[in-house]
């Protein structure tokens, strides 16, 4: 075999090889929320179930409206007015913004207790805020998993509205 024919089959070989490890490395990005694009990582964080995101994080882009539309959080994220949706996907809370605006915005809260102030049942969801370490800015639902320090936020919602943002920290 000449030495011209040998480089040009190390490189076929080469450039397979590199094509195989590039889609298993693409793969693997699949199954990690931290890789989804902005709006829908927010979605996966309100699935119900852990199954549900294993199953969203398994779907194509084009796949996954129709998922959330399944789920019924589609139709959630539809009815907010825009304003909410806008500020939302930027993670900003304000009062008098829906329930679910601030579940796109910040994720599941950490805690939620429901209380009943003056015969009104008001739920009081309490959010944990990273504040220093790899996810610094992003919330979690334990302390334990900003990698850092965190701070809480809480937020009291009366007749499925932002009433009062509390930050006790």
């Amino acid at each position: 075999m000449s030495r011209g024919v040998r480089g040009r089959t190390f490189f076929a070989r080469a450039t397979a090889l590199s094509g195989v490890i590039a889609g298993l490395l693409l793969c693997g990005c699949a199954n990690n929320p931290e890789r989804l694009p902005e709006l829908d990582r927010r979605f996966y964080y309100n699935l119900d179930s852990a199954q549900d995101q294993q199953d969203f994080l398994r779907l194509r882009d084009e796949d996954r409206q129709a998922f959330l539309e399944r789920e019924g959080l589609w139709q959630k994220w539809s009815a907010l007015p825009e304003s909410q949706r806008k500020l939302a996907a930027a993670g900003d809370v304000e009062v008098g913004f829906d329930e679910f605006a601030v579940f796109m915005a910040w994720g599941p809260p950490a805690d939620t207790v429901t209380r009943d102030p003056d015969g009104r049942p008001v739920r009081l969801h309490t959010f944990i805020r990273c504040t220093s370490g790899p996810r610094a800015g992003r919330y979690a639902r334990s302390n334990l998993d900003c990698d850092g320090t965190s701070s809480e936020v809480q937020v009291s919602i009366g007749n499925g509205k932002v009433v009062e943002i509390n930050y006790p920290n």
